[in-house]
């Protein structure tokens, strides 16, 4: 397990006491040790014991998951509330100009934003747009083109790409950190709600 860079954490479990001496005991490395979340009781050693043990493990990390996305929200929170300028940023556009600037330290986006952004070209003059678009506008502009505003053309979709994806990427190549947030929590369902599904934390003012 040393060797695993992305192991975040470990469960264990078992029917008895044992699991508490193997945590306890001379078994494990130090820093295996100290990526132990939880230890918990299963019913049986076969392999009924190792699904009971997944699916109890699967609720505690939909729980841990909750909790953070809400830690994360709230230090947003606090932040879009301070009284003139502050480390919080939320709309679509000026998150993805506070992005291009490397300004961005935490991405959040709202894992049902449903949103793609589309590359439109004209197919008389070439002019390009770059739009963001609602998955039925995205569904009603595929059946009928809108037209150019220059020549009165059709604006043909050339590229289309699912905003999360987009601006994960975006944020990837700038270094900044990407949360997804369910809205499962009040401060999640908020992000969606008032903030667009797109927000973040700033590294310094702007």
């Amino acid at each position: 397990f040393l060797n695993e860079k992305d192991l975040k954490g470990i469960f264990v479990g078992g029917p008895g006491p044992t699991k508490y001496h193997f945590v306890d005991g001379d078994y494990l490395h130090y820093e295996i040790k100290n990526k132990i979340i939880d230890i918990f009781d299963t019913g049986y050693t076969d392999e009924s014991g190792l699904r009971e043990l997944v699916e109890i493990a699967s609720q505690r990390m939909s729980d841990l998951k909750i909790s953070r996305e809400k830690r994360i929200m709230k230090r947003f929170l606090r932040e879009i509330t301070k009284k003139g300028k502050s480390l919080a940023i939320y709309g679509e556009d000026e998150v993805r100009k506070a992005l291009e600037m490397g300004a961005v330290d935490t991405l959040l986006l709202s894992e049902d934003l449903n949103k793609y952004r589309v590359k439109l070209v004209c197919d008389s003059c070439g002019k390009e747009e770059r739009i963001t678009l609602t998955k039925r506008e995205l569904e009603s502009i595929e059946k009928n083109s809108p037209k150019c505003k220059t020549c009165n053309g059709n604006m043909v979709i050339k590229e289309k790409i699912d905003v999360v994806e987009e601006l994960s990427k975006k944020a990837l190549e700038m270094g900044t950190k990407v949360e997804l947030i369910s809205s499962d929590s009040e401060e999640g369902a908020t992000l969606l709600s008032t903030f667009g599904g797109v927000a973040g934390i700033l590294r310094f003012e702007i």
